[in-house]
């Protein structure tokens, strides 16, 4: 894999934080393939917390949480805002138009009228990206979060 392939997937990693702080779900899922899977899990959890599969169904789970429909979450707030800070990504698999990466990632929060961002959640993407006609995207990404 050359260095222009791990660039651009670096930047895939930079425009999921940027596009779901944006509450972008549209561009969010662009970082997906048509056929991805997306899951999350909570420590101390073996079945995922969410769960889903195809782009279309990851846009639509990206803009109900963005508008505070999920259950349990709060009512969004239109000050709200998040900031992923996603780092570390380590390159575990590097093969022709297929790569495996591990990123690590931070999220804080700031609403209410705070002025001080208050983290929110920790932990690691275990990710599986292919290379399309589109560019590098994501086919599987896992996240294992740190909190219960």
């Amino acid at each position: 894999m050359s260095a222009d392939d791990r660039l651009e997937i670096m930047e895939v990693v930079a425009r999921y934080a940027y596009a779901w702080d944006a509450k972008d779900a549209a561009a969010y899922a662009a970082c997906f393939t048509e056929d991805a899977e997306l899951a999350v899990y909570t420590r101390g959890r073996e079945a995922p917390a969410i769960s889903e599969r195809g782009r279309d169904a990851i846009e639509s789970w990206a803009r109900r949480s963005h508008s505070g429909e999920l259950e349990g979450m709060r009512e969004p707030d239109a000050e709200e805002r998040t900031r992923h800070a996603p780092g570390g990504v380590v390159f575990d698999a590097l093969e022709g138009d297929a790569a495996q990466t591990r990123a690590m990632l931070f999220e804080t929060r700031v609403s209410g009228g705070r002025s001080t961002a208050i983290p929110q959640i920790s932990g690691v993407y275990t990710d599986e990206w292919r290379r399309t006609a589109e560019g590098w995207r994501l086919s599987r990404r896992v996240l294992h979060m740190d909190r219960q």
